[in-house]
């Protein structure tokens, strides 16, 4: 866990339920099959493996950072959601999907919850959030390409899932690798793309 806070700003309208893939109520948010691809906003960015991937950033640098997007020079601690709004640290036993979205809540009052099919507003770009519970949460989000994209920890950033193939979906797609599953899905939710400029002034 980290041992200082920084603060990266999120905040979602809490109108949509989170994800359970037990739930009968939950036919919309699962039912894709008429919508291969999640529909682009025109503000996802761009898959730069040469960017994220080399040794100034991909050690320092989590899949919560690559999912908002920005590189932040000599960064020290991984970022993570809520610390700097006066959360907690995050614990095995506090880490669930409604206390991440809570924590992103206080983050940023800009970006929100959507579902799969529905195309975020201009400005926004898709984020997906599940978790392996108990241990571990992870992000994804969308590119440019219309494929999803994620950086598993201190490791390189990847578009492909747990079986190797291209992400199309991250909620139909294999989230179980060698040692983490993340087999509970949480939430889809649209992020600002200019969120960088803020991040700008928070690490300067």
């Amino acid at each position: 866990m980290v041992s200082s806070p920084y603060l990266m700003k999120i905040k979602f309208k809490d109108n949509i339920p989170l994800l359970n893939k037990n739930n009968k109520n939950n036919k919309i948010k699962n039912n894709y099959s008429d919508k291969k691809y999640s529909p682009l906003s025109g503000s996802e960015l761009k898959y730069e493996p040469h960017k994220w991937n080399n040794s100034d950033v991909v050690n320092s640098h989590n899949c919560y950072s690559y999912a908002m997007g920005k590189i932040i020079n000599d960064l020290k601690d991984k970022a993570q959601p809520g610390y700097a709004s006066g959360f907690n640290y995050l614990t095995d036993s506090n880490m669930t999907c409604h206390n991440l979205k809570k924590r992103l809540l206080r983050d940023n009052p800009a970006s929100y919850t959507e579902n799969f099919e529905n195309r975020c507003l201009p400005g926004f770009y898709k984020v997906f959030l599940a978790l392996d519970v108990g241990n571990d949460y992870h992000w994804w989000r969308q590119d440019n390409n219309k494929l999803w994209s994620h950086k598993p920890g201190s490791t390189e950033i990847s578009n492909v899932d747990g079986n190797k193939k291209k992400i199309i979906n991250p909620l139909k797609s294999s989230r179980k690798f060698t040692s983490r599953n993340y087999d509970k899905p949480c939430f889809y939710a649209c992020i600002q793309s200019d969120l960088s400029r803020t991040l700008d002034e928070i690490y300067s």
